[in-house]
Parts: C-alpha cells; sequence; structure tokens
C-alpha cells in the first residue's frame, strides 16, 4: 500500500512539471503580445489651457437712493425698462425729480405710487447691459498668463453658452486663501447675449500649441528613477522588446507631444497592465 501511495506522489509531482513545462512554453511565445498593445505614433495638432472660474458682471451701475424722506408721487418707468441717460424715474411729494445718471435698463425698482421712502433708502438700479464683462478669480502660479489683451474662450455654466473675450486688466493686489494668493482679471465680453451679471462662467487661457507635431498616446510613455521618458518598442528581430528614450513636449492629458525619438508611423509598446489571472486567461487561449 505504501509503495502505491508513493508512486501515485509521483505521478502527480510529475503532472504538475509537465503542466509548469508547458506553461513556460506558452508564456514564451505569447508573452509580448499578451502585455503589451501596439500603440502608433500619429502627426496632429495639440492645445494645452489654463483654466480658470469667474462671474458675469457689469461694468456700469447706478444705484439710486432717495436723498430725503417723503412719498412718491409718480413713477415714470418699468421693471426691465430702457432707459436714455437724464430720463425721469420717479418724482416725491415734495416736487422733487429722480433722473438716470446714465443710460441701461432698470434692473431693480423697488417702490410704486404712493411709498413712503426715507432718507438713504434704495429706490431703483440701472444697469447698462451692454457693457458686461467677466471678472476671473486667478492663483498666483497662473498670475503671469493672465496679461491685458491675451484672448479668452468662455463658457457660461447655466446657459452653455460660448463667448470670446480678451483680458482687459489685472488687480496686482492679490488676497491669501488658504495656501494661495488669489488675483482678479478683468476680461471685455466681445458678445453677451443672454448673460446676465452674477452668472457663473468657466474660462480658459491658450497655454501652449504645437501644430503637425508627432503625437503619442500619454499612457504609452514611461520614466525611468531620474524621470526621464522612455518607449517600448520591438527590436531589429521584431521579438526582443526595447527601451526608447524620448524628448516630450506640451501635453492634453491625453496625448503627448514627441519632440525626439519617434516618427509619424512608428509603433510603440504600452504595458497592458493586465492582471496575472488575465495574462494566464489570455496565454491559454492563445495556445487553442
Amino acid at each position: 500500500m505504501k509503495k502505491k501511495k508513493k508512486w501515485l506522489k509521483w505521478v502527480i509531482i510529475l503532472a504538475i512539471a509537465a503542466v509548469f513545462a508547458a506553461w513556460l512554453m506558452i508564456f514564451s511565445k505569447g508573452t509580448q503580445s499578451a502585455v503589451y498593445t501596439d500603440v502608433q505614433a500619429v502627426t496632429g495638432d495639440l492645445e494645452t489651457y489654463y483654466n480658470f472660474d469667474g462671474l458675469v458682471k457689469a461694468k456700469r451701475t447706478q444705484t439710486i437712493t432717495s436723498a430725503q424722506a417723503g412719498t412718491v408721487r409718480t413713477v415714470y418707468v418699468r421693471q426691465n425698462e430702457q432707459v436714455k441717460k437724464g430720463a425721469k424715474l420717479y418724482r416725491l411729494d415734495d416736487g422733487e425729480t429722480v433722473q438716470a445718471d446714465m443710460a441701461g435698463e432698470v434692473t431693480g425698482l423697488y417702490i410704486e405710487e404712493g411709498s413712503v421712502v426715507s432718507a438713504g433708502e434704495t429706490t431703483a438700479q440701472i444697469i447698462d447691459m451692454s457693457g458686461l464683462e467677466v471678472e476671473l478669480k486667478v492663483d498666483e502660479y497662473d498670475v503671469a498668463a493672465v496679461t491685458p489683451g491675451v484672448p479668452v474662450q468662455i463658457s457660461v455654466l447655466a446657459t452653455g453658452g460660448q463667448f470670446t473675450g480678451s483680458v482687459t486688466a489685472l488687480d496686482k493686489n492679490g488676497t491669501a486663501s488658504g495656501d494661495l494668493s488669489y488675483y482678479t482679471a478683468a476680461v471685455a465680453l466681445e458678445s453677451g447675449e443672454g448673460v446676465y451679471p452674477g452668472m457663473q462662467i468657466s474660462a480658459k487661457i491658450l497655454r501652449e500649441k504645437a501644430e503637425n507635431a508627432v503625437l503619442l498616446r500619454q499612457d504609452a510613455i514611461q520614466f525611468d528613477e531620474y524621470n526621464k521618458p522612455y518607449v517600448y518598442m520591438r527590436g531589429a528581430d521584431g521579438k526582443e522588446v526595447v527601451q526608447v528614450g524620448v524628448s516630450v513636449g506640451a501635453s492634453d492629458g491625453i496625448y503627448c507631444e514627441i519632440t525626439d525619438g519617434l516618427k509619424a508611423g512608428d509603433t510603440v509598446l504600452k504595458p497592458s497592465g493586465m492582471s496575472m489571472a488575465e495574462l494566464m486567461q489570455q496565454m491559454q487561449a492563445q495556445s487553442h
């Protein structure tokens, strides 16, 4: 009985050895195709941007307050009415007539005929809706990019509207918030239909632009212990995998500009990142 058990033990060991040898053969033939994905370098254009948040503001507003207490006798305008500079807004019972100091839209009318107002009370507001601007919040690391005259692409979050503008001014008196200081930049809107003061926006300013460049997916680029970039490529025999150093330029987070080391049409091997279980499954499939 002991001899039979000993014989069975050796059969199991030999079977395991045979399976391991077969796995090694499959691995040697299929490893490269299993753990790498072919990625081709292409020719194209690439742009990167600085991104900012901000609010729509009115450049010119007039807030009207009552100079003295009294009763409103006549109101000459309506809410949202367009008025000219010098237009009559309302008259008090003592005969005082209040006029608009600027042209614009009556965006706030807080009185009506018969209203009793006190001295200093806000009675109306006028906004020049044709003179809107955007106020950008810029942190200290990006402030050098926000110089007067720089074009800005603006997206209004509420409406999805897309507008263009340019930086008109930068307030260099920063305000600390946490570990950063922030600055305010003003951007004139070239067009603002459907945009109102207080709306939130996102904005971007061009950082880098590469035209007709060699581009490669960023996840195909590796970095050594000295943070130098390289890629994997097939050797001259088509079997060996070799490391090839490259120089990189602009990156948009998906594609990266390759300034040296590759040309358009070159095939790079991107590690697939498969687990050992997935690798075994793929190799088993290749063996059939």
